[in-house]
């Protein structure tokens, strides 16, 4: 199972298939494929989903693409991650949540390691410390970090 954040691409809409009424939102992803999410007519968690509203999409091993929906509020979830995110996971359906959860927590801790890289550099930008020594304070600082704040 793939997990892929999109972003919802207008308005969902009911439509007339020859298996009766649908309801149909369109989803684009980060690289602009857009993917159709089908539901039964009047789907409430489709057609209440608003144009440019992250959603996150599980497309199984056929290609088939579903909606997740998950535990958190949409609000929460949009505020979460950055457009793009995608995991790759083999985990039931049922414990997708804690995938998405573990990956903001690796996404959180990787900005934190960033930022501690880019203050290490600054701060001993008029040492003659090479790149791999800047690292090894970045790692320091890091660690203390977590360990203080108990992330």
């Amino acid at each position: 199972m793939k997990l892929i954040e999109a972003k919802v691409a207008g308005k969902p809409r009911i439509v007339s298939t020859k298996h009766g009424e649908r309801s149909v939102m369109d989803c684009r992803t980060s690289n602009g494929e857009t993917i159709p999410i089908w539901r039964p007519a009047g789907d409430a968690e489709v057609m209440h989903r608003a144009n440019g509203e992250r959603v996150m999409l599980a497309i199984d091993a056929k290609g088939k693409a579903s909606l997740v929906e998950t535990a958190k509020t949409r609000a929460e979830d949009a505020a979460a991650r950055p457009m793009g995110f995608t995991i790759e996971t083999t985990t039931p359906p049922a414990e997708v949540s804690r995938s998405i959860e573990i990956a903001d927590y690796i996404e959180r801790l990787g900005k934190l390691y960033g930022h501690c890289y880019k203050t290490a550099a600054q701060q001993l930008e008029s040492t003659a410390l090479e790149t791999l020594e800047v690292k090894d304070v970045a790692t320091t600082l890091f660690i203390q970090t977590v360990k203080h704040f108990s992330l």
